[in-house]
Order: structure tokens, then sequence, then C-alpha cells
């Protein structure tokens, strides 16, 4: 269904489009399963977040609509509650 770049391949896979006249349309990805807990997850993405990603472009500079959580979520497949499971609350 969409193409996702060579260093992202097996992390993450377009399952589903999701069409929005009003907030625009958008992919749904499935992320690999987590380390913590074994399942696979889902995040959306815009249309243009998924060809920025075709592009080359680094999943923070692609991925604007989404936080850091489930940028890492894409990347790695491990979920933001199970990285703070593993890995305890970001201080600041």
């Amino acid at each position: 269904m969409g193409y996702i770049p060579r260093d992202c391949r097996g992390s993450m896979k377009v399952i589903d489009k999701i069409y929005d006249i009003k907030n625009g349309n958008k992919y749904v990805i499935e992320t690999k399963q987590c380390i913590h807990c074994g399942n696979k997850g889902k995040v959306e993405i815009l249309t243009r977040e998924l060809f920025y990603l075709n592009e080359g472009y680094h999943i923070q500079d692609a991925v604007k609509s989404l936080n850091k959580d489930y940028r890492e979520q894409m990347i790695t497949g491990t979920h933001p509650r199970c990285w703070i499971e593993m890995f305890g609350e970001e201080k600041l």
C-alpha cells in the first residue's frame, strides 16, 4: 500500500488508509512487535508524512503529527506505556 524507507523496514508497515477531507488523509502504520509486551502496535500518520519518510527524511523531521514517544514506537516497536514500564518516567 505504501513504501517505507529502507532503515525502517521490518519495524513498520502500512496496513490501511483513512480518508478524511476535513483533517487530511492518514495512513495506519503497523509497528513491529514490542520487546516488552510482545504485541504489535499501530499509529496514524498524515499522507504527506509518509511521503517525507519515503523521500528519506529523518522521522523527527517527517512525522510532526506524533510526539517523540510514538515516533519511537514507529522505529523500535516499543509502546510508550511499555517504555515507561521498562525505564521509568522521563525527568525534566
